[in-house]
């Protein structure tokens, strides 16, 4: 889904202009996959999708911001389908990351090839903050601490002078790290990668409790 979460104080979004930005969204990711390379101008890619230039300039400010915000968006559907499960609001917080850690690889599964295009396009996929997965990052953020908040409060981790604030940057390089695992993990139905998950996680975890 677009920038509909920087969008949403300002004004309500139509249904049509919400669907425009997922179709724009569909579109690149289709003409990426085909072509084996991104649109060279967003006035070429306009074109594709049978609007003006400035018609695009409504919904994202560059064929960059249009892709990073993919990654946002598949993040936060990753957040909802996992807290849409019944017990997830009584899941302790270390339940909490692996359901939305395994959700997230569930609904990068559905962009597979896609998400390589990215990596190769971008030579790696770093844990240092390129431009493109600013709003990833943000979006992970805002999701990823009232959970530890929540955590501290219950005691499940331990709650460090000067260190606290800094959680949830360990979990955000553990998140990277999963993700570039999966990218190239080859064993079926991506079982280490599941592996991984369960052991990072619980370690991450383990060490914040102590």
């Amino acid at each position: 889904m677009a920038q509909i979460y920087r969008l949403k104080k300002q004004r309500p979004l139509s249904l049509v202009f919400i669907c425009m930005s997922i179709h724009l969204q569909d579109l690149y990711v289709q003409l990426c996959l085909e072509d084996n390379k991104a649109p060279v101008s967003v006035y070429a890619f306009a074109k594709a999708a049978g609007i003006t230039e400035s018609e695009f300039y409504n919904h994202f400010a560059s064929l960059d911001a249009l892709e990073s915000d993919l990654f946002r968006s598949w993040w936060a559907e990753a957040v909802r389908m996992a807290s849409a499960v019944e017990v997830y609001s009584s899941y302790s917080g270390r339940e909490k990351m692996l359901s939305l850690f395994f959700t997230w690889i569930e609904v990068l599964r559905k962009n597979r090839s896609f998400v390589q295009f990215v990596k190769s396009k971008h030579h790696s996929f770093p844990p240092q903050i390129p431009a493109w997965l600013k709003p990833l990052r943000e979006q992970f953020m805002e999701d990823v601490k009232p959970i530890l908040h929540e955590s501290i409060g219950t005691k499940e981790i331990v709650d460090r002078k000067y260190l606290s604030d800094k959680y949830v940057e360990g979990l955000w390089v553990n998140f990277l790290f999963i993700t570039d695992f999966w990218l190239k993990d080859q064993s079926k139905g991506f079982e280490k990668t599941d592996e991984a998950i369960e052991k990072s996680l619980h370690l991450s975890f383990d060490l914040l409790g102590k």
